[in-house]
């Protein structure tokens, strides 16, 4: 539901500005809302020297700690307590930064050095390796330089092109010579004289060959003595990054939740900070407008009453039902309704004055997965998949989604993944139950095993019955949708919105009668008062609106009845789920005789009955998903009737 929420006024001195501020952020209630009053001379005024120095040094804080946690590993730590360092001067929070800094940032420049170099190794070892002898030949001449390079073996004559161009370049007054590195690369040392170094580099570059690069640790040296080094460090550096990741990690585990209380006290600050420049506030008094839930006005004043006295006065009104854009929405639910919320939170929230539709998906929703799947073999499987994950989420750590050395790039938290375990549980249930009805064990296999089974409902026998309830449900939740836009427009004395969905619902009726009548599903005798009744009420509620543009409710009855056929895809999503299940038992059943035979046939059965429902669950969740928030939620608009978050202002760490 949508929790009533209260608006507050926060009156006070200006001196007492930044302790008001910090205790509103203490609280963590007050959603503040940015309010320009009618007076002029009341508005925002420029932070006084004082603060605007404390906020410029807290924010070279905020600096260096985010520096340094950007640097650190990161690792799981509890939430960071930041009372001891809320209250610390920022000269004092720099000072237990500077040495964790210092290490931090040694360990990583050193670590970075040696992840080069182990690159250029891994790059160009093999290649200084077969050149050093050539090049080793020049590398003392005053009047000669050579220049090692590495390229594509592909094509073959890629070098006699390139000595060519050299060549014809500086009048052949070169010598080039090749070895094969690998099988993909050819390493060469080219020799020129020294006064056409600039036409040589510039022919290598446009040709894209790459110039052997020495690292760091061996450059200067005469090659002779560098290789035999390099071959030793090759060795050496595998040990010295690990060493060097082992320091840092430590390094991270005794102070990655030090650094990080102190980066959230600067934060919190800045933020503080931050809503001084903004409030509005005249030469001796400041303003803060926010809302809060109404059963946390009584916290908001007794919080500030005990700091501030009477000096600080609180002022409150119940939030307006009408006309309530700027009013933030709060959705507080029972436990069991709450995973729902999921569905709603890609949407902004509905609109402050409205209603919250969360308790129509926990009951559709899993429903309709059930009636979809319909299978004990299929339940088991939605079992399995709903115990792995709970088993993630009971680690308490974030879950990246990597399925079968697939990353599908995104990261679940503890508290998601509870709630997709919580609709997994739901959709779980209600399969088992159908499966029961349907008597359907991974399709058709009872009927197979035990010929004389007869299921309380076979949806192959009654596939027409299946399709009726199908529909069934889009009726039950068009209306559904329409009657609750009604009853929102007679709240908010909305005229035309109340007519429009009069209108729809009535016309959407007598065009899906007439159809019904009309292939002789329905009886013409008893439903064509009722058909002719609905298009009298819509004829009533298209002149009741005067306007052209009630016009469109013609075509628009006409979409609510494909709203309403829309529902028939329950009703194809699950005969196709009961096919694909049939298909993989005849796949399987295809193999007889020998008992090897017989293994062969149940293995792929097995392996098409898992492909087919990897292939077809997320279809049969979205499925669903969809009516609600497509055929569903704008029969009562609820796409033009969204609200914004409630967020409060709080601080962003622990206690």
């Amino acid at each position: 539901m949508i929790v009533p929420m209260s608006r507050i006024t926060v009156l006070g001195p200006r001196r007492l500005q930044r302790g008001v501020v910090d205790a509103v952020q203490r609280l963590g209630v007050l959603h503040i809302d940015h309010v320009r009053p009618a007076d002029e001379a009341i508005g925002p005024r420029e932070l006084s020297p004082e603060d605007q120095a404390a906020r410029a040094a807290l924010d070279g804080v905020r600096t260096q700690a985010e520096g340094i946690l950007a640097l650190l590993p990161v690792i799981e730590t509890p939430p960071p307590s930041t009372e001891p360092f809320s209250t610390q001067p920022p000269e004092a929070l720099r000072a237990r930064l500077a040495p964790v800094e210092a290490e931090t940032q040694s360990l990583t420049r050193r670590l970075l050095e040696a992840e080069e170099e182990q690159e250029l190794l891994r790059a160009y070892g093999r290649a200084i390796e077969v050149l050093a002898p050539l090049l080793a030949l020049l590398e003392t001449s005053r009047r000669v330089e050579a220049v090692g390079f590495v390229m594509d073996a592909k094509p073959p004559d890629a070098v006699d092109t390139l000595r060519a161009e050299l060549e014809k370049a500086i009048g052949g007054r070169l010598e080039l010579v090749s070895r094969p590195v690998d099988d993909s690369r050819i390493g060469a040392v080219v020799a020129f004289a020294r006064q056409d170094a600039e036409a040589v580099r510039g022919i290598l570059t446009r040709a894209g060959v790459t110039e052997l690069r020495l690292p760091a640790s061996v450059r200067g040296q005469p090659l002779g003595q560098a290789v035999p080094q390099l071959q030793a460090r090759a060795r050496a550096l595998p040990g010295e990054i690990e060493s060097l990741r082992r320091q840092l990690m430590e390094l991270s585990r005794r102070h990655r939740a030090e650094i990080g209380a102190i980066a959230t006290v600067a934060r919190d600050a800045a933020h503080r900070y931050e809503l001084m420049a903004q409030l509005p506030q005249s030469r001796y008094a400041f303003l803060v407008y926010g809302w809060a839930p109404t059963r946390r006005v009584f916290a908001v004043r007794d919080g500030l009453f005990r700091r501030f006295g009477r000096e600080v006065m609180v002022f409150d009104e119940p939030a307006p039902v009408h006309h309530a854009e700027h009013v933030p929405v709060l959705l507080d639910n029972p436990g069991w309704l709450k995973p729902f919320e999921l569905f709603l939170g890609i949407f902004d929230p509905p609109r402050y004055g409205t209603f919250d539709p969360t308790i129509f998906f926990a009951i559709g929703m899993p429903l309709w997965v059930g009636i979809i799947i319909g299978d004990v073999g299929y339940g088991l499987f939605l079992l399995g998949i709903t115990l792995w994950l709970r088993a993630k989420a009971a680690a308490g750590r974030p879950w990246r989604a990597v399925i079968g050395g697939i990353d599908f790039g995104f990261t679940m938290r503890p508290a998601v993944l509870w709630s997709v375990v919580a609709l997994l549980t739901w959709m779980t249930v209600w399969t088992f139950l159908f499966g029961i009805v349907f008597g359907e064990f991974f399709g058709n296999l009872p009927e197979r095993f035990f010929p004389g089974f007869h299921p309380w409902f076979d949806r192959l026998a009654l596939v027409t019955i299946y399709l009726y309830i199908s529909i069934g449900f889009g009726l039950a939740q068009v209306y559904l949708g329409l009657i609750l836009e009604m009853v929102k427009a007679v709240r908010h004395q909305e005229r035309r919105e109340l007519l429009e969905a009069v209108a729809l619902l009535s016309g959407g009726t007598s065009i899906f009668l007439w159809l019904a009548t009309q292939v002789h599903v329905l009886s013409p005798a008893f439903f064509k008062p009722v058909m002719l009744g609905g298009a009298l009420v819509f004829l009533l509620a298209l002149l009741a609106s005067a306007t052209l543009g009630s016009l469109m409710w013609v075509m628009e009855s006409i979409s609510t009845f494909g709203a309403i056929i829309s529902y028939a895809r329950i009703f194809a999503v699950g005969m196709a789920s009961l096919a694909l299940a049939i298909v993989a038992n005849t796949l399987g059943g295809g193999y007889s005789g020998a008992f090897s035979q017989v293994v062969l046939g149940i293995f792929v059965g097995a392996v098409a009955h898992i492909l087919f429902f990897g292939l077809s669950i997320l279809s049969h969740i979205l499925q669903p998903a969809r009516l609600h928030w497509v055929e569903f939620f704008s029969k009562f608009k609820y796409y033009q009737d969204t609200g914004h978050q409630y967020r409060p202002f709080q601080r962003t760490g622990g206690g």
